[in-house]
């Protein structure tokens, strides 16, 4: 006669109603009946779904932006050298006159760079020093500090960030000229979380301390949906403001890029368009874009030979009557 023992265990490879539940400690992450496990069974749990990490806040147009000649238009005359001095040292020259709207300059630039650490410095010949450091602790966690000194009064910065990419989320906390005597200077922090493996939420809170006695915050909230061959991005900020992109990837040369900034506040309406594409060939990269303001923008990289370009800028905007052209070299050795 089998005892009660034997009844309640059913033999092994038989179904038991039993199973069907969460039983105490079942999990690496802990029983969810105890609220002490409740951090580590929700992590547990959400790292089997295999979710992607949703790339960098700051990154959140940088397709839009890449394909836009926003970044790369110039007037002027233009020449940079730069000269390889070892495999983790480099220097290079800028020469630039003839522009509307900066005086002839003259910048030097020398670069450090390994696996994990990277610094970079510009001085030009005002003396104004530009400097950032960058530096990997591990596969996940970076800090980077960015310092500006000028003889202006009021533009000297230092800005010290960290980044933190998870799994499936990204950290970012800034600040900019801190002074944790008076807790004054510019802070933000940024938080992006995939939800689905196509589809990440994120948020960034903005504390602005110019003195002990002035404080200002905003916040703003992002989505962004990511498909085989296009990136669409949305981000609503405080005060009505509103900017979305879509990038869209036709194939491995050609790129398109849609970008529309919104403003909504009391009677006041707001808003532009831009569209712009990206065209690599053979030896040449072409970019181009227009607005609904009327502007006209363009940017061409000709490769003539093995480490040097030649570059042409031009932009024209119709409704104020300005146009601005520029060409440039850029030689590596």
């Amino acid at each position: 006669m089998a005892s009660a023992q034997n009844l309640a265990t059913p033999p092994p490879g038989l179904y038991s109603p039993l199973s069907a539940f969460p039983q105490k400690d079942q999990t690496p992450a802990g029983s969810p009946y105890n609220p002490l496990h409740w951090p580590r069974w929700f992590s547990y749990h959400k790292s089997r779904l295999g979710l992607p990490n949703p790339g960098k806040f700051e990154r959140l147009h940088g397709e839009v932006k890449e394909t836009f000649v926003t970044n790369f238009l110039f007037d002027g005359a233009q020449a940079n050298i730069i000269k390889e001095l070892s495999p983790h040292f480099h220097v290079q020259h800028q020469f630039s006159l003839g522009s509307q709207v900066m005086p002839p300059m003259y910048n030097f630039m020398s670069g450090y760079m390994t696996e994990r650490t990277m610094a970079q410095g510009t001085m030009d010949n005002d003396t104004n020093l530009n400097a950032v450091i960058r530096h990997m602790w591990s596969m996940k966690s970076l800090t980077k500090v960015v310092a500006q000194m000028t003889h202006m009064p009021g533009h000297s910065m230092l800005q010290v960030e960290h980044d933190y990419t998870g799994a499936d989320f990204s950290i970012n906390l800034k600040a900019m000229n801190p002074n944790p005597m008076e807790f004054t200077g510019l802070y933000v922090a940024s938080y992006l979380q995939s939800i689905t493996p196509k589809l990440a939420l994120g948020t960034e809170v903005v504390l602005q301390r110019p003195t002990p006695d002035m404080e200002e915050t905003a916040m703003s909230l992002v989505g962004k949906y990511s498909g085989k061959d296009f990136i669409a991005t949305a981000q609503f900020q405080g005060l009505g403001a509103i900017q979305a992109s879509y990038y869209q990837r036709i194939n491995e040369k050609v790129d398109f890029g849609v970008e529309i900034n919104a403003l909504v506040q009391g009677q006041r309406r707001e808003a532009v368009a831009t569209v712009g594409g990206k065209f690599d060939f053979r030896q040449a990269t072409f970019r181009g874009q227009i607005d609904t303001t009327g502007r006209v923008s363009a940017v061409l990289e000709e490769k003539m030979a093995p480490g040097f370009s030649f570059l042409i800028s031009g932009d024209l905007d119709h409704m104020k009557g300005q146009s601005k052209f520029g060409v440039g070299i850029m030689l590596s050795a």
